[in-house]
């Protein structure tokens, strides 16, 4: 397993990281910010790929972090903390608060990893914990050269990262891949438990930002921030009304109703049209992922306020 690294901006890089599961390459990464006052990174990816991750850093002539940043703690952007926190051992870990007992402690996120994601959980490898006194205490957060935005939605414990030249969003405003052809791919990153309301007002406070570049979990980097979110918004709206006249039509929802509202949404989303342009083992791995954000979505409308 090797990354490689894309300088995308001055100093700034993405760390692409590959884990050995069929149709992920190119979907995860770690931002690396390199400036002559301040090295920080931002999600460290699995834990199958903490070494390629830092041999990357390595090459890159960093010795020092000053922070390490997650914008949740999901294993898929977290899992390496532990590797991390080891090879840095003197790097503060930021983190959101309702996160930071999970990195400590990993098992129950580990276990909840595995039943959500099956083999793909298994995949990205066991978080290793860290040692408690790793976390960043509030004065070292005061006196970062960024600003935490708390944007619950695609998790409870979701910070997005504004820098003086980026927004690093996470998941909080979608997930959006490049295509050859100039087009792009947007989907919500939505899973169970999703509440609308939430992720809507998240949304407007990375836009009161004002982000004219916007750094991606999955995948990569836009120079149009506003307007991503502003279409990621609409989306989201767009969501609620085709589903909700789906649901509102049936009394039971059948096993099999999800995988047929993910082909209406992908015939109906004109966000999503990209997706027949996408490699077969990069389909499948966003079909899965559709099918997750979609049964978030049932669960919003058929118990809001659950």
């Amino acid at each position: 397993m090797t990354a490689s690294i894309r300088p995308l901006a001055p100093h700034l890089f993405l760390v692409c990281l590959n884990p050995p599961i069929d149709g992920f390459e190119d979907f995860i990464g770690a931002w690396l910010v390199k400036r002559p006052d301040v090295v920080y990174l931002v999600d460290v990816g699995p834990a199958v790929t903490a070494k390629p991750l830092i041999e990357a850093i390595t090459t890159l002539g960093v010795t020092h972090l000053d922070y390490i940043c997650l914008t949740h703690i999901h294993i898929d952007h977290a899992g390496a903390i532990g590797h991390l926190t080891r090879h840095f051992s003197d790097t503060p870990v930021v983190c959101h608060p309702k996160g930071t007992a999970h990195l400590v402690d990993p098992e129950r996120l580990w276990q909840g990893t595995v039943k959500t994601l099956g083999q793909t959980g298994r995949a990205y490898g066991r978080m290793l914990p860290i040692d408690p006194s790793a976390i960043a205490q509030p004065d070292q957060v005061a006196s970062a050269p960024f600003q935490l935005i708390d944007t619950p939605g695609h998790s409870p414990h979701h910070y997005a990262i504004a820098d003086e030249n980026f927004l690093f969003a996470g998941e909080a405003g979608g997930v959006c891949l490049s295509l050859p052809s100039g087009e792009m791919y947007l989907r919500p990153a939505t899973p169970p438990r999703f509440f609308l309301e939430t992720s809507l007002s998240s949304i407007d406070r990375l836009m009161a930002a004002h982000p004219e570049t916007l750094c991606y979990g999955h995948f990569g980097m836009r120079h149009d921030g506003m307007a991503m979110l502003n279409k990621h918004r609409d989306q989201l709206l767009l969501w609620k009304q085709i589903l909700a006249d789906q649901v509102a039509v049936k009394r039971d929802i059948p096993s099999d109703a999800v995988d047929g509202w993910v082909d209406l949404l992908l015939k109906e989303d004109p966000l999503l049209y990209g997706f027949k342009h996408l490699a077969p083992a990069v389909q499948s791995r966003e079909r899965s992922f559709l099918v997750n954000s979609v049964k978030g979505f049932v669960g919003y409308l058929t118990a809001p306020e659950a």
